[in-house]
């Protein structure tokens, strides 16, 4: 060890005596202030080196380096503050790793006083503005150190400061406290923060400590009460609750007001005196204290967890050891205590709880004032829930949640919370759901593919598996929602539990509207978080249910079920407590398993009702449940749900329809059966049918019942057709139809004379033997029984017929529905010519009717449709029909077609030729000619003229062009030229040649005035198409 110090003395021999001379000759301007500056910064080097090696300063030396710095701290004032900064560095060195511990008492005392002067001014006024920031921040260190090595300072090394020191240790606790507020940047007020930390745990003289007890806890209040200054940095403030913490523990805890007196040793007398002025000070100074504490508990919300926790560990501390001497701010404490354990953003937020149910196991006192403050956040809790403001929401459920988590420990059961708790859970739900029933309803958009998609899901991963928040469903409020759920996860560990809910189950019977709906949300909140934990723990363990939880269970889905079966109205109260109840049903069928099946019997029914609504939120609660309910019974997908019980469906929607029950949702549940169960629900819809044509009959005039019910009838149209009794396989017999046109040629004609001189079987000699006058017939069969029409046939026919009288409508969706169901029910019905031909003979002149005098091209494209169906069903049947209706087809055609062109060139280039409506009508129109001359068959020329002019003539789709004349030039497209071929091919060969004269064009691709072959009849040679005889054609 000696030869480290011999060391350390030869590093710091050369630049303390360089120092010296250089700031003795700095007052003769022998030498300059930069010399000073680094020869300072060498000496800081040196003793930063040395400082680094174990017992390589001790007293000695420390007085040998503090020599130079002396003279730099007497003319500080002259030199430049940078070798004052430097100097104070070096004194800091000296302090921690030379003094240390033994510091006279006099060298103490000088250090306060020029450490207070640097760091703040003189002993007048303090001037903190008018310090150098990194001079400043040195001196603070200096003064941390300071303290921290010596006990009371410096100022003597007995428990009591000497009466004369009190003024410098005065002056240097306002220099410090004045640099904590009013320090001209955040590390000059850190720095002295520190320096009165250190003080505070330096200082052992409690009577001295006593005297600055009230300026130390106000500017430390000062400092943390949120806007009394200049932005705090979170770690200034963690510094000064800590010294706060520190301070009140010294001074003012149990231990320091009443062990103090009792250890000095004195007369009982003057014990009893001491003891005396000192409870008097206690008893002036907690009411102060409480009040510097008020301003504190805001930072209870600070967004740091550091300065959380402080604070949390100030409460803690308080709580354990100023008991009795700070009673009054107790309570306060005990209820910061638990906000600050309710804080969910917290790290080792289970921590925080654990160590504050500790504090409360051990004291009866502090477990009741918890009690007692969340009785008056229980009451509270109403009022809050009016708000609109969430942030109060959110931090008060959050409260009492953590209040019932910290007293749970002990079981406790009150009286009075079991009182206040019901009453005041549902009033604060049922003023949380006013506060939000300005809320907009959304609509389901129309044409909505979401059901379809449920119930066509085969994996669990496309269903629902989550319900949407009804209560409190804004995105602004669902962290108060989740407060609530956690709060009721906190009840049902409580003993009152079973109480609470049996009280919120009672009152549903017994209350309406939002008191109801309240009532209804708590209760399923509490059984589902019975439902978590059940479930949780039956992954381990095999424990029966509670029958009482059971019971409580059931007597909610009964009330649940009763809410479901009454008519769903679209009001805003009601579609909630509808979907709180499908949840309950979800509830149910998760707890009971496959043992709920037979409860779809009343369930499953109202369910699909509410997936109709017109409500988005109460359709996806519907659609959410019956998800949950198909996975929980164990069904594959929703879809499969429902065709396994279709039986109880079907029964349900008759139930309805045979009341005439008008409601839309039944025939929206019968329509989702029908498609998702196919042709085979068919057969035993009958009578469902016969109830809908009962309600058509009744209900005529409303158009919305009757596209609904209709909506029904084309499902079952389009399922009937899927039918293998109805399938039209390649056996079935051909369609007869009109013969059309053949070419006469050389060959055919002498096929036709060798069939006139071939014998017939039917010009043989008659046989001897007489014809038997009973032919046998090995399986006799009745005509009825041959000819009688398959179930669905008749169904068919019977939906077809009925649409006669509905024809007729204004309704645009309505006839839209009708047409498209014929359109649909005809090709089924092709197979029983004597069900089909008597309905085409009854809908035929209505199916023109909307065809021709319709003026809303969208039932023309329909009507077309439906006609063209007809023809391919019908054949040669409807061709008498058709050659009556030739010429007002034609006028159509011309009608649309002239529409089409006035749509075009409106529409421009970039509107295309073929997107418009008038374009599609046209088409339509086309297509019935087709159909009628591949079909039905075309006779006479005014028939075969038409055909070549609506199918040939100008504006046929393919590629056109636009002439100078305003006629376009068309070519066929290959489906059309095949049907005109047939009808008459001479004449499709002279249509094409007319076509390409107007063109301009040549037949066999050579322009106008080019030399040919000199033969001028080359340009009537016959095209190359199929069915031509001759070769070449001259006139």
């Amino acid at each position: 060890m000696d030869e480290a110090l011999v060391k350390a003395f030869r590093s710091l021999k050369p630049p303390c005596v360089e120092l010296s001379q250089l700031v003795l000759r700095f007052k003769s301007k022998s030498s300059t202030g930069k010399q000073v500056v680094k020869s300072t910064e060498s000496l800081c080097s040196i003793l930063q080196d040395i400082s680094r090696q174990p017992n390589a300063l001790n007293e000695k030396l420390g007085e040998y380096a503090f020599f130079p710095l002396s003279h730099i701290f007497r003319d500080s004032k002259e030199l430049p503050t940078r070798a004052v900064e430097v100097a104070l560095q070096c004194l800091d060195i000296l302090i921690t790793c030379a003094w240390r511990s033994h510091i006279s008492s006099e060298l103490g005392k000088q250090l306060l006083i020029l450490l207070s002067f640097l760091a703040g001014g003189n002993s007048v006024a303090a001037e903190t503005e008018h310090v150098n920031e990194e001079l400043g921040a040195a001196a603070f260190q200096c003064l941390r150190s300071l303290f921290s090595a010596t006990g009371n300072a410096g100022l003597g090394e007995k428990a009591a400061i000497e009466s004369e020191n009190i003024p410098i240790l005065g002056h240097a606790i306002t220099v410090v406290l004045d640099g904590m507020n009013n320090g001209p940047s955040a590390r000059v007020r850190l720095a002295a923060s520190n320096a009165l930390d250190s003080m505070i745990v330096g200082i052992s003289d409690l009577e001295a400590l006593r005297n600055f007890f009230p300026g130390i806890v106000s500017s430390l209040t000062k400092v943390v009460r949120p806007g009394s200054g200049p932005t705090v940095s979170f770690k200034l403030l963690q510094i000064s609750v800590l010294t706060l913490e520190k301070i009140l523990n010294k001074v003012i805890s149990d231990q320091a007001t009443s062990g103090h007196v009792r250890n000095l040793q004195q007369s009982d007398t003057s014990t009893s005196k001491k003891q005396k002025t000192i409870d008097s000070w206690v008893k002036a100074t907690s009411s102060q204290v409480k009040l510097a504490l008020a301003n504190i508990i805001p930072l209870q919300y600070h967004e740091r967890f550091e300065v959380r926790i402080t604070l949390f560990q100030l409460c803690i501390n308080l709580l354990q050891n100023c008991k009795n001497s700070l009673h009054q701010s107790i309570p306060m404490m005990v209820e910061t205590l638990i906000v600050l354990c309710s804080q969910n953003g917290s790290e080792n937020a289970l921590e925080l709880i654990e160590k504050a149910k500790r504090i409360f196991l051990v004291d009866d006192e502090l477990l009741e004032l918890s009690k007692s403050s969340l009785h008056d956040w229980i009451l509270a809790l109403p009022r809050v829930m009016q708000s609109n403001n969430e942030g109060p929401k959110r931090k008060s459920i959050a409260r009492i949640s953590t209040a019932f988590q910290l007293i749970s420990a002990e079981n406790v059961n009150s009286d009075i919370l079991n009182d206040a708790i019901a009453f005041n859970l549902r009033a604060s739900v049922s003023s949380a759901i006013q506060a939000s029933s300005s809320q907009k309803i959304n609509a389901v958009p129309e044409g909505s593919l979401q059901v379809t998609k449920l119930l066509q899901s085969s994996s669990s991963a496309e269903q629902m598996v989550e319900f949407q928040p009804v209560v409190l469903n804004g995105v602004s409020q669902r962290d108060s929602l989740n407060e609530l759920r956690a709060l009721a996860r906190q009840l049902k560990v409580l003993p009152i539990s079973d109480k609470l809910q049996k009280e919120i189950i009672k009152n549903l019977r017994m209350t309406s509207g939002d008191e109801q709906l309240a009532s209804l949300w708590l209760s399923l909140q509490l059984l589902s978080s019975q439902s978590t934990a059940s479930d949780s723990v039956e992954q381990y363990l095999n424990i029966p249910d509670d029958p009482e939880d059971n019971d409580l269970l059931d007597e909610v889905y009964s009330f649940s079920l009763d809410t479901l079966s009454r008519p769903a109205f679209e009001d805003e109260s009601n579609w909630k407590q509808q979907a709180l109840a499908l949840e309950i049903v979800a509830l149910q069928a998760q707890h009971q398993k496959r043992d709920f099946r037979p409860e779809l019997v009343d369930a499953l029914y109202p369910i699909l009702e509410r997936m109709g609504s017109s409500n988005a939120a109460l359709q996806h609660h519907a659609m959410t449940c019956l998800s949950l309910v198909s996975s929980s019974c164990a069904y594959p997908s929703p879809g499969a749900l429902i065709i396994d019980n279709a039986d109880y469906l079907v029964n349900a929607v008759a139930l309805k329809l045979n009341t005439f029950d008008i409601s839309p949702q039944a025939p929206q549940v019968l329509v989702m059966m029908v498609k998702l169960c196919g042709p085979g629900l068919i057969p035993y819809l009958d009578d469902l049918v016969e109830s809908i044509f009962s309600i058509l009959a009744c209900y005529h005039g409303y158009p919305r019942l009757v596209e609904s019910l209709f909506a029904v009838l084309h499902a079952i149209v389009e399922e009937s057709a899927k039918s293998p009794l109805l399938a039209i396989g390649p056996a079935s017999a051909p369609i007869d139809r009109q013969p059309t046109y053949q070419p006469t040629d050389v060959s055919s004609v002498a096929t036709r004379l060798r069939k006139l001189n071939t014998p017939t079987a039917d010009s043989s000699p008659p046989s001897s033997s007489p014809p038997s006058p009973h032919p046998s017939d090995p399986n006799p069969q009745t005509n009825d029984e041959a000819s009688s029409p398959p179930a669905p046939t008749v169904l068919l026919n019977t939906i077809s017929l009925l649409t006669q009288h509905h024809l007729t409508t204004t309704s645009l969706p309505l006839l839209l529905s009708l047409l498209s169901l014929l359109a649909h029910a005809f090709p089924p019905l092709s197979t029983h010519p004597d069900t089909l031909l008597p309905l085409l003979a009854t809908l035929f002149p209505l199916l023109m009717t909307r065809l021709h005098h319709d003026a809303s091209p969208r039932i023309c494209i329909v009507a077309a449709e439906a006609l063209s169906a007809a023809c391919r069903a019908g054949g040669d049947f409807l061709a008498s029909r058709f050659h009556d209706e030739w010429d007002g087809l034609r006028a159509l055609h011309r009608k649309y077609q002239r529409e089409m062109r006035a749509e075009r060139k409106m529409m421009g280039p970039r509107g295309g030729g073929s997107g418009g409506l008038k374009h599609r009508a046209w088409e339509a129109v086309r297509g019935v000619v087709r159909a009628v001359v591949e079909w039905v068959g075309v006779t006479g020329g005014p028939m075969e003229d038409g055909a070549f002019e609506m199918l040939g003539g100008e504006g046929a789709g393919g590629s056109e062009r636009e002439g100078e004349s305003g006629d376009e030039a068309t070519l066929l497209d290959p489906d059309t030229r095949a049907l005109l071929h047939g009808l008459n091919p001479d004449r499709l060969w002279l249509l094409d040649q007319r076509t390409a004269a107007a063109a301009g064009r040549r037949i066999n691709g050579k322009s106008e005035g080019e030399g040919g072959d000199g033969d001028g009849d080359a340009w009537l040679k016959a095209p190359k198409v199929p069915g031509w005889i001759l070769k070449d054609v001259r006139f």
